[in-house]
């Protein structure tokens, strides 16, 4: 009896812990990933999840990220660089698009990953998680694409790379970073995690998209401003 009641506190405690940011390799050292992280300042963290900056008023998130930020009542204000912004509008598709009233100024947006060869291509994703909320960073490998998604493959130690890590729910929203020649672009954003694969939306895929729908809401703003008694 004593020893099932342990058993159960122990279960209980192990459930009442944070979830873990980007888990990372036992035999690697935290500071290796931390240190990564700082390579991608346009990854940012979200309430319950994460984004990245993609211009100076535009975040980019999963659309179940995306769809909670538009539903909360009120809309919560985003902490990104120094200063806490407020979200201007919110458009959902495989993707989620957060509008700012005004720009970040202090960090630097990624751009969008136009190529057509993410497969077997060498990444990184960069997350908050949801525990100390510190920023990591991992590597691993695109190992499935598909028409609108890249998958990835936790891969076992002795096959991956020396800082993979494995995402977790709190990191839904995350940007996957590919290195180009015009520099280090968004291929894509964190959607599910199933097992040992994560399933991320396709950038270069929906980067028409993601342009139309910015470039729509910076015209409608236009015209506002233009003709206010069309707002």
């Amino acid at each position: 009896m004593q020893l099932a009641r342990y058993l159960l506190g122990v279960t209980v405690a192990a459930l009442a812990l944070p979830a873990q940011p980007i888990q990372v390799r036992p035999d690697r050292d935290d500071a290796e990933y931390l240190e990564l992280a700082t390579r991608y300042p346009s990854a940012v963290a979200l309430p319950e999840g994460e984004g990245v900056l993609i211009a100076a008023r535009w975040v980019l998130t999963s659309a179940a990220r995306a769809k909670a930020l538009r539903d909360a009542k009120p809309m919560p204000r985003l902490l990104l660089g120094e200063e806490a912004h407020e979200i201007q509008s919110v458009t959902v598709g495989d993707v989620g698009l957060v509008f700012l009233r005004k720009g970040v100024p202090d960090i630097e947006p990624s751009r969008l990953y136009r190529g057509d060869d993410e497969a077997g291509k060498t990444v990184a994703i960069a997350g908050h998680g949801n525990a100390d909320r510190k920023k990591r960073a991992s590597i691993n490998t695109i190992d499935r694409v598909e028409a609108r998604t890249l998958g990835l493959r936790v891969k076992p130690l002795d096959d991956a790379s020396d800082l993979q890590g494995r995402a977790v729910a709190g990191d839904i929203g995350a940007p996957l970073f590919i290195e180009a020649p015009a520099g280090i672009q968004v291929a894509g954003i964190l959607a599910s995690i199933d097992g040992d694969w994560e399933t991320y939306a396709r950038v270069s895929v929906l980067a028409p998209w993601i342009e139309a729908v910015m470039l729509d809401a910076t015209k409608r703003e236009m015209e506002s401003l233009m003709d206010p008694d069309r707002r």
